[in-house]
């Protein structure tokens, strides 16, 4: 019996033992040593019993005793099996504040404006960076849901409210973007997106939204809307046709005029092909546009400007200065090529009516012009005319032939302006050519102004010449004009005219003022003078159209101490077979 006694003070003991090392492990302190407390005084009373047995003072019932030990056995087993069960509670609470722990900072630390609100309309969680953004605390809107509302901008409230009002219902949320106030008066725009909430069972337990401040974004679309604007007025009210053409050649779009132009529909043109039935296959100098299109893609940079005949939907044709250019992405890669179109037809015929004009006006003033010639010719063999007036006669009868040669080619300087000149140079003996110009703008002037000629640094005789390949009408109209600048602002001291043959060939024309600072940097420029009573400012301007269409340069040296060069220099050129 006392076996059994001993035996249940020993698992008594060892529970208690045990109950205490619960304590760090549960933290539950006062429950454990009471627990350890009470099985202490459990097996104090069984001492206290065996003390009797032993002293022959107790009689033990066997039953009672074998209880007893039982109970003690079930206490022992009871703690031995909860130690794991609250090591897997420890467990579990530490992976739970570590999984709110990460819950909290990412809803906590989010730069959005999170909330999650609940089929009641109140607000069951709410980031702190609604703060940042409305400038309210997470706490005004716990407090006060209906703050959400207040500080919408009143012309987006009822919008918002009738939004919000879907929350509260399980359905799919529409977004929205809206104004909202801050406390210090600024203003945002928020973009609003917001889901339903449910759980496993799909229970529906509010929404969940999000708010993020947009103001760049709307900031930015109001100046696409802008810039759209100004496209619409630049290129849908121009009246010059825009055509833009993709890498295949065909028509990506073309604005309202170029329709009309044309006579089509939009839709009868996107996606065809605009060689054929808008643009030619060749322009008026032959240049193949297919051909160009393809070019200019593969260069990716570049255009050029041409003149092209069309035909219209009404089967009327017209003429259009057409400039093309490619069209490039912001990674650089060609997209297409745009046409910008303007109708010239009127001007074209406008310009057939002056040439025709001139033709007829060259004809009535040839006829006049050769009794102007023909009377001189006749009155040199005269005997009674001194040698003076006869060297005045051929004069007269040379001013006619040259009159007569610039009402023939009076179109060439047009040509000249226009890029249309054909250059067919024949051999010309230029130095004749500068001393005639000499003799003729030297010739009855009141104030007597000499120039000096000379070639390779020789005075010009008689039996010198420069032969070279050119237009003996332009080349007199170039050095005669660039003389008569030169003797009109002489001041009445000598001028030199001073010829270099070799190839180029150069004319240097030098008098000892120097030209005003008022048109020096626009001395070739046309309608350029100052200082002159009749002066046009065409002179300097024909002389260097005259240079370059022979392929030569002309340039001007001026200074106060040194005075006016002006320097040409021509090309010798080569006879043509």
């Amino acid at each position: 019996m006392d076996l059994i006694i001993i035996a249940s003070i020993g698992i008594q003991l060892t529970a208690a033992v045990l109950a205490l090392f619960l304590i760090p492990e549960t933290g539950r302190r006062l429950s454990w040593i009471l627990i350890a407390a009470g099985l202490v005084g459990m097996v104090h009373r069984r001492l206290h019993t065996l003390y009797m047995y032993w002293q022959g003072k107790a009689v033990l019932d066997p039953a009672f005793e074998l209880i007893g030990l039982l109970v003690s056995i079930i206490i022992l087993l009871g703690v031995l099996q909860i130690r794991p069960i609250f090591r897997q509670l420890k467990s579990a609470n530490e992976k739970l504040a570590r999984s709110e722990e990460r819950f909290r900072t990412v809803a906590d630390f989010t730069y959005d404006w999170e909330y999650w609100r609940g089929p009641d309309g109140d607000f069951l969680y709410m980031s702190p960076s609604c703060e940042r953004i409305t400038g309210y605390p997470r706490s005004a809107f716990m407090k006060e849901p209906d703050l959400m509302v207040r500080i919408v901008h009143p012309e987006d409230r009822p919008l918002v409210k009738a939004h919000l009002y879907k929350e509260h219902k399980p359905q799919e949320t529409d977004t929205l973007d809206f104004r909202i106030l801050r406390p210090d008066g600024t203003q945002h725009w928020l973009s609003h997106r917001c889901v339903p909430v449910t759980n496993e069972e799909g229970k529906f337990l509010g929404a969940r939204a999000s708010n993020r401040i947009i103001d760049q974004r709307v900031e930015a679309e109001q100046r696409l809307r802008e810039s759209r604007r100004l496209y619409r007025d630049l290129v849908e009210q121009s009246h010059f046709i825009v055509l833009e053409v993709d890498t295949r050649g065909k028509v990506f779009f073309i604005n309202r005029y170029g329709l009309e132009f044309y006579g089509f529909e939009e839709e009868e043109l996107i996606g065809r092909e605009a060689i054929g039935p808008l643009l030619p296959e060749t322009d008026e100098q032959g240049l193949n546009l297919r051909a160009h299109f393809r070019e200019l893609l593969e260069r990716k940079s570049g255009h050029a400007f041409t003149e092209a005949e069309v035909l219209r939907r009404n089967e009327t044709r017209a003429t259009l200065s057409l400039g093309t250019s490619v069209i490039v992405d912001e990674m650089g890669q060609a997209t297409g090529v745009l046409c910008i179109g303007i109708d010239i037809t009127a001007r074209k015929a406008a310009e057939k009516l002056k040439e025709d004009v001139e033709r007829i006006v060259r004809h009535d003033l040839k006829s006049p012009l050769m009794g102007i010639i023909g009377l001189p010719r006749l009155m040199q063999v005269d005997e009674n005319i001194t040698d003076r007036q006869r060297e005045m006669l051929q004069v007269v009868e040379e001013a006619g032939m040259q009159m007569m040669d610039l009402i023939n080619q009076s179109l060439t300087l047009y040509k000249l302006e226009s890029g249309t000149y054909r250059h067919e140079p024949q051999p010309v003996d230029w130095l004749a050519i500068i001393m005639r110009a000499v003799r003729d703008t030297t010739l009855h002037r009141e104030m007597d102004c000499r120039v000096n000629a000379s070639l390779d640094g020789q005075t010009v005789r008689d039996d010198m010449r420069l032969d070279i390949q050119g237009d003996s009408t332009l080349l007199y109209g170039m050095t005669a004009n660039l003389l008569k600048n030169a003797v009109e602002a002489s001041g009445g001291q000598p001028v030199r005219v001073d010829v270099t043959s070799g190839n180029p060939c150069v004319l240097e024309i030098r008098n000892r003022l120097p030209v005003p600072d008022e048109v020096r940097r626009n001395f070739f420029d046309k309608y350029s003078t100052y200082g002159k009573h009749n002066g046009t400012g065409l002179g300097t301007y024909s002389a260097k159209l005259a240079a370059e269409a022979h392929g030569g340069t002309i340039s001007m040296d001026t200074s106060n101490e040194t005075g006016t060069t002006v320097r040409v220099a021509l090309p010798k050129g080569e006879p043509q077979a």
